[in-house]
């Protein structure tokens, strides 16, 4: 079994057809509009397009329904526009299928903003280390970076530059914190009502939220453009995500498969 993956995977790897992952902004900026997606989509001329999205948002195959959240959002906006213009294209849907069931299976929303304020909390108070005070600074440091870069146009987006911010952001966001939170009391002793109902001390919640959000569902969108290039060999592939997924996904694909940007 095992030598049958590394096989398959050797095949896809050496496969010309080019695979291309876009990191984008869900809501217009004053640089990123639904344009700047059918713009991408225009000049790469994609056979597939994967999104970030569950097969729920779909009518049937290739066909979004005429309402669903986040249809106004740039990708979709822009996908609706290509594809009247190329009705053969295919969507796919790439996210993690039942995400938000999960969520509530483990306890855990969406978002962790509410540990991220009491480890500036316990901050100000002067309970953290030296070491631990260099971790949160430099946290909040590439946090400020990452919004900057979202304001930029998609080419400077998805730059080798950005990847590397995102990439420590998201080291620090769901590992690095995480010391600091295993070292304080605070976290074990304050508690929120999770998803499902239960008790969840600061500690647990983030433990299970960083290993979702951070872990389980990147890889469960990388898995699925796997599967999708297993079952379209020949075909051009191309994935909308939001631009913070788009490290952590490549990282996982890029020793499998031909990656190339969309720019190139």
């Amino acid at each position: 079994m095992f030598l049958s993956c590394v096989t398959s995977q050797k095949g896809i790897k050496s496969t010309n057809t080019p695979t291309v992952i876009v990191g984008t902004i869900h809501v217009p900026t004053a640089k990123i509009n639904a344009d700047s997606i059918y713009t991408i989509l225009n000049r790469f001329k994609p056979d597939i397009i994967l999104v970030e999205a569950e097969a729920t948002i779909f009518e049937k195959e290739n066909t979004f329904k005429s309402s669903f959240d986040g249809i106004d959002s740039n990708e979709f906006q822009g996908i609706i526009k290509y594809q009247k213009e190329n009705p053969a294209v295919e969507i796919k849907p790439a996210e993690l299928e039942n995400r938000n069931k999960i969520r509530e299976q483990l306890g855990i929303y969406a978002e962790a903003g509410f540990v991220f304020s009491e480890v500036d909390r316990i901050r100000e108070e002067g309970k953290l280390s030296d070491a631990e005070k260099a971790i949160s600074t430099e946290f909040d440091n590439y946090w400020d970076s990452a919004t900057h870069v979202s304001k930029q146009n998609l080419k400077s987006i998805n730059s080798t530059k950005s990847d590397s911010i995102i990439s420590h952001l998201m080291q620090f966001q769901y590992h690095k914190v995480g010391t600091i939170i295993n070292q304080h009391s605070e976290f074990t002793h304050k508690k929120i009502k999770g998803s499902n109902g239960d008790s969840l001390s600061y500690k647990d919640y983030y433990t299970k939220w960083a290993q979702f959000e951070g872990k389980i569902r990147n890889e469960g969108i990388a898995k699925n453009v796997l599967k999708y290039r297993k079952q379209y060999p020949g075909k051009k592939i191309l994935l909308l995500v939001g631009f913070k997924h788009r490290s952590l996904i490549k990282h996982y694909l890029e020793k499998q498969l031909q990656l190339q940007e969309y720019y190139d």
